[in-house]
Order: C-alpha cells, then sequence, then structure tokens
C-alpha cells in the first residue's frame, strides 16, 4: 500500500507546474474532527514523507504534519529526527481546545528532537472548525509564532 500511496503523491507533486509552489499536506483522516486511527508517534508520517520527497521529480516548498491534541511527549516526535530536509516544515500543533498553552507545550517537545526550524498550523485546517472559532485559533496561531 505505501508504494502505491508514494507513486500517487509523487506524480501529483510532478504534476504542479515549476513555477507554482507545491506542498503536502499528511494527514490521518478525521471523522467530527477525530482521527481515524491515532498515530502512535511520527514514524508513519516520516516513512512516507521521506519515500515522496525521494521519488518526487521536484521539491516541495513545505510539509505540514499533524500533531494530535494529546501529544506533547518528546517520543511522538522522536521519530522526526530522520525527516528528509524540506524548505519549510509545518507542525500542526495548534488546536483550538488548549490554545496557545497547549500549543506551547507541543512546541516544547518538538523542539527537543527537531534541530531547524519549523513553523505552526492547525493539525488539519480551518474550515471544517464549527461556525465562530476561526478567530481564536488565529489569535492563537499568533501567539505562539511571534517570538516578542
Amino acid at each position: 500500500m505505501l508504494g502505491g500511496i508514494v507513486a500517487r503523491l509523487a506524480a501529483l507533486v510532478d504534476a504542479v507546474p515549476p513555477e507554482v509552489e507545491v506542498g503536502i499536506h499528511l494527514c490521518y483522516g478525521d471523522a467530527g474532527e477525530k482521527h481515524f486511527v491515532e498515530p502512535a508517534d511520527t514514524a508513519n508520517l516520516v516513512r512516507v514523507a521521506n519515500a515522496v520527497l525521494a521519488a518526487a521529480g521536484r521539491e516541495p516548498s513545505w510539509l505540514h504534519l499533524p500533531v494530535p491534541i494529546s501529544r506533547d511527549d518528546e517520543a511522538y516526535f522522536a521519530p522526526l529526527a530522520e525527516l528528509a530536509d524540506v524548505p519549510e516544515l509545518y507542525l500542526g500543533l495548534v488546536h483550538r481546545e488548549d490554545g496557545a498553552e497547549g500549543a506551547r507545550a507541543r512546541i516544547a517537545a518538538a523542539q527537543k528532537v527537531l534541530d531547524r526550524p519549523f513553523g505552526v498550523a492547525t493539525e488539519c485546517g480551518i474550515g471544517r472548525a464549527p461556525e465562530g472559532t476561526t478567530e481564536g485559533i488565529l489569535r492563537t496561531h499568533v501567539e505562539v509564532s511571534d517570538p516578542r
């Protein structure tokens, strides 16, 4: 199954015209804002990402990886030490349920493993969030992204 996923993702990356940025968002899928499968750690994400990066004919501009709300432990992030280089890495560790405090805990855990900069994002976008929550989640992004 991994081979088929990698081949399709690499083909999609390569189908984007060279003058257009292309990024990869890996996800575990969800129903009702809950993963179909809760990941044990980032090992499968790293395995898929590394394989796609190696198979694609062009380098993606960015990579986004999800981080479940309950994972603010170093063990979840440990496999990221094996992640291939990408120009921009984004970790989906911002959740509206625990705001800046929760995001900061997940950032601290990720920083123990990653020796490169990374951006922050929501776990899987904002488009399907409940009505009235967008402003708060954007405020959280600002709070945890601003070094001041």
